[in-house]
């Protein structure tokens, strides 16, 4: 067993470090594991001096039963073909069977007479006994997976040998039978906890129920004052114009201050931002816990923080620390803001609500998440990754889904940096928890109402959560449940005590479909349709005024295909459900979708042909709520952005993170300020989605034939106002036309285009076979080096006919994906003579191949594949 010698690692890993020697040092490595039923000793005695963990595998922590089966290779990868299905389910096993310890061994610097050692977990799922050094640290079991628990572990350190540390975890309690329907059984909503990992209709059972140390563990050494969430509170009055002069911002903070000593303690606690702090004397008595509330700081000239496509999103730190009398340091924080303020009112012409920053209204467009992993791998990288990807994409708002979980600090850290709001339910379902009568349900409608049991770990734990998220910008609301409010004990509690004592100024919902958020012209409330949809019927169908989830369809490249379904299944699915892995992995069948570009030939055919379906369907719904925003919508969520499994249904990327064809179709449908046909009378409409005027802005329409003639020009000037939409001139298609058109869309001003967007139509709608007339077409590739890992890509199409559906993408020498791969556009064609130039990003690339392995390849529709070297 290695011993992690913390005061070796302090000069490279801790957190934050004064002059009274306070860290935070994450102890991640070098754990080991083992079922508890294989380990004849209790906690008293595995972290004894004579115990030796033998036989022990090694642990991954942060990390869950399965990722430490995995990493062992004793499970076989859950996420390809039917291999889930041989992973025993803790349904079936029983609890005992995912019950195991989790042990390490440490040693500290010196501690000297007066600082005190923390031991801190920010995630543990779901009981946990926790012991170290021979004695039990928690007298009671820990409970729940939202919990954060910070034990004082001072009088049970060793000085001058390790430390021994042991943590006995056990699953949920029910772990609810998955055998059917949302949720399995229903009574994993009986725990506070992740309901999806019972299965959903895009998820298999995670069969240990995500049971484990799922989130960091920490050392932390102070002095005898801890301080404890630190809260910020920013006010912007009036409104406000990005870019503008502003006037002043107000930032007011407090923080929990907690005495450990049994002496009485005098000091200073400080909250500085830049130049200016506040700053006032303090006494605690002993083991006091008191907070402080610190004076208003004005700050002049500030730089707002902004949603995507609205503004920058800049973050601003405020640094608070507790000083004693001989100038030592006893705690010290520093905390990340942003300097914004959020607001709604319901508009009763919309019938929604309007969502609103620093008193500008933002139109929503964005999408529901469901986790970034489904056995909880998660990572900084990966966050920054698909929030990134998001932001690209052009939405501005992430829904974190009540069946999933709060997510940790670093994907609000992403959200923060690239100005995504965040919409964060808590952990209600309406399928576990009762919204409708469900007949695969274990319990009675009337009992499911009432889960979870126990209603005061719920609110400890929203208690909790609430804390360490609130100082996050991005965060823009709470939601009770998804379709259905919590309890109304814990309804109450919430919207009377919780949120108006710890996060007063943010918005709250009861319910994913609240009549608080919307209401139709009946009011009625509600969400959906899931699936496939006619593009047309999107903009002559009336949705919800905001709806929380509509969807469509999911289906990767066939690179990530084959990362899912086995190679002797790797055929075009012909029935609704397709074959055995394809029926495992939730496949929603396309209909005839794909078959309207030609009947599909092989399976490449079939993934190059739902990429193209896939961007019609993204880009017809957004602009299809853009056609009637702020008339009949304020705003739309796509059911859902991701997956955190392999499914085959509702995405934008998959879950190696590989572009879809719909990305790029909603990317061009989200641009703030668009130029979009409207499919319901063939009119083209101009819209502006930012704050600020636009003048003499150009928007040009051009039609051309299948092989790139020009049919017909039309272009116009106009104004565009914040937060408007002009309706411009009707496309005529010529009667003579036979078969597919082209039409290009372009808004530019003086210096630069600043839209386009590209349609193939048809006088019979959905009919594209004569696309395959097209002839092939030999684009050219030049790719200049702009930076580490950047580049500049031009694309040229020097030949007479059309490019179409040119996909880019990057492979390592054994053709393998690299990704992130970050374009700015892809998936676009290019009429005769036209070039496009695209920047390439891979700096952020998971992928480890060096760069002189590197190709950029491109691929079409008509497109002879073409490389070249990075």
């Amino acid at each position: 067993m290695r011993i992690i010698p913390v005061f070796v690692a302090i000069a490279g890993l801790f957190l934050q470090q004064t002059p009274a020697q306070t860290f935070d040092f994450r102890l991640n490595d070098h754990w080991m594991a083992r079922r508890c039923s294989d380990v004849v000793a209790d906690g008293n005695v595995i972290t004894s001096d004579d115990f030796s963990p033998e036989g022990w595998m090694e642990a991954i922590v942060p990390g869950t039963i399965l990722t430490t089966l995995l990493h062992n290779r004793q499970i076989p990868d859950p996420f390809y073909g039917m291999n889930n299905m041989l992973i025993p389910d803790v349904f079936e096993t029983g609890r005992e069977y995912y019950t195991y310890w989790f042990y390490n061994e440490f040693e500290l610097p010196e501690v000297r007479e007066g600082q005190q050692v923390w031991l801190s977990f920010r995630g543990i799922n779901y009981f946990a006994d926790i012991f170290l050094n021979g004695h039990r640290v928690n007298q009671v079991t820990h409970q729940g997976m939202y919990l954060r628990e910070k034990y004082l572990i001072t009088s049970f350190l060793h000085k001058g040998k390790p430390n021994r540390l042991a943590v006995r975890v056990a699953p949920p309690d029910p772990v609810g039978n998955p055998f059917a329907g949302q949720g399995g059984d229903g009574t994993i909503g009986r725990n506070v906890t992740m309901q999806c990992t019972a299965g959903w209709d895009w998820i298999c059972p995670i069969r240990d129920r995500n049971t484990g140390i799922w989130d960091q563990v920490s050392l932390e050494l102070t002095g005898a004052v801890d301080i404890r969430n630190p809260y910020i509170e920013t006010r912007v009055p009036g409104i406000r114009v990005p870019g503008k002069q502003k006037e002043s911002a107000f930032v007011i903070s407090s923080v929990e201050l907690k005495n450990s000593s049994e002496n009485q303690v005098t000091g200073t606690v400080k909250a500085k931002t830049g130049t200016m702090e506040a700053a006032m004397k303090v006494t605690l008595g002993p083991l006091e816990e008191k907070v402080i509330r610190f004076r208003e700081i004005e700050v002049s000239n500030p730089s707002l923080w902004w949603p995507n496509g609205m503004g920058d999103h800049p973050l601003n730190t405020l640094h608070i620390d507790f000083t004693l009398p001989d100038g030592s340091i006893s705690d010290a924080e520093d905390v990340t803001f942003g300097i914004r303020e959020a607001g709604n009112y319901f508009d009763k012409n919309i019938r929604a609500q309007v969502f609103t920053i620093n008193g500008q209204k933002v139109f929503i467009k964005g999408g529901n998440w469901i986790a970034s992993d489904a056995m909880l791998r998660l990572s900084k990288a990966r966050y920054d990754a698909e929030i990134r990807l998001h932001a690209e994409m052009n939405m501005n708002m992430i829904r974190v889904w009540g069946g999933g979980l709060t997510e940790r600090p670093e994907f609000y850290d992403a959200c923060d940096q690239y100005g995504i709001l965040v919409w964060q339910d808590l952990w209600i379902s309406g399928d576990c928890n009762g919204e409708w009568y469900d007949p695969v349900k274990k319990e009675s409608q009337a009992r499911r109402k009432d889960y979870p049991d126990n209603h005061e770990l719920f609110l400890q734990s929203v208690t909790d959560q609430v804390k360490m998220l609130r100082n996050h910008p991005s965060l823009f609301l709470w939601c009770g449940g998804n379709e259905t409010p919590p309890p109304p004990d814990i309804g109450a509690a919430l919207e009377k005590d919780i949120l108006p004592r710890l996060d007063p100024k943010r918005f709250y919902l009861d319910k994913s479909t609240s009549a608080r958020l919307m209401t139709n012209s009946i009011g009625g409330t509600g969400d959906g349709p899931y699936g496939l949809q006619e593009p047309q019927k999107i903009f002559l169908q009336r949705s919800f005024p905001f709806n929380p989830e509509v969807g469509s369809m999911g289906i990767p490249n066939l690179e990530g295909l084959r990362k899912i379904i086995p190679e002797n299944e790797l055929v075009p699915p012909e029935t609704p459900w397709g074959n055995k892995s394809w029926s495992y992995h939730k496949y929603l069948p396309l209909r005839d979708f794909a078959d309207r570009y030609g009947k599909v030939k092989d399976i490449g055919d079939f993934c190059l042909k739902a990429q193209m379906v896939s961007y019609e369907q993204y880009r017809a719904l957004q602009e299809g709520f853009n056609y009637k925003m702020w008339d009949w919508y304020s705003g739309m969520l796509v059911w859902k952005n991701q997956n955190p499994w392999t499914a085959l249904r509702g995405f934008f990327y998959d879950y190696y993170l590989d572009y879809t064809g719909g990305y790029f179709g909603y990317k061009h449908g989200a641009e703030p300020i668009h130029i979009q046909l409207n499919l319901n009378d063939s009119v083209v409409c101009a819209l502006n989605q930012t704050a600020l005027t636009l003048n003499n802005i150009t928007a040009t329409i051009r039609l051309f034939d299948l092989h790139g003639k020009l049919i017909s020009e039309k272009k116009r000037t106009l104004d565009l106002e914040g937060n408007s939409l002009i309706l411009l001139d009707h496309v005529d298609l010529p009667e003579a036309l036979t078969g597919v058109c082209f039409l290009k869309l372009m808004l530019s001003d003086k210096e630069k285009i600043m839209d386009e967007n590209l349609y193939w139509l048809s006088l019979k709608p959905g009919v594209f076979e004569q696309l395959n007339s097209l002839d092939k077409v030999k684009v050219q590739l030049n790719l200049v080096r702009t930076g580490p890992g950047l580049a500049s890509v031009s694309i040229n199409n020097p030949g007479s006919e059309t490019a179409f559906f040119i996909r880019l993408k990057v492979t390592d020498k054994e053709d393998e994906l690299i990704l992130p791969a970050y374009f700015n556009d892809n998936f676009f064609t290019l009429l005769p003579g036209e070039s496009k130039k695209v920047t390439l990003d891979l700096t952020g690339s998971l992928h480890k191949s060096k760069e002189n392995e590197i190709k950029l390849v491109a691929e079409g529709w008509n497109v002879l594949p073409q490389e070249t070297g990075f």
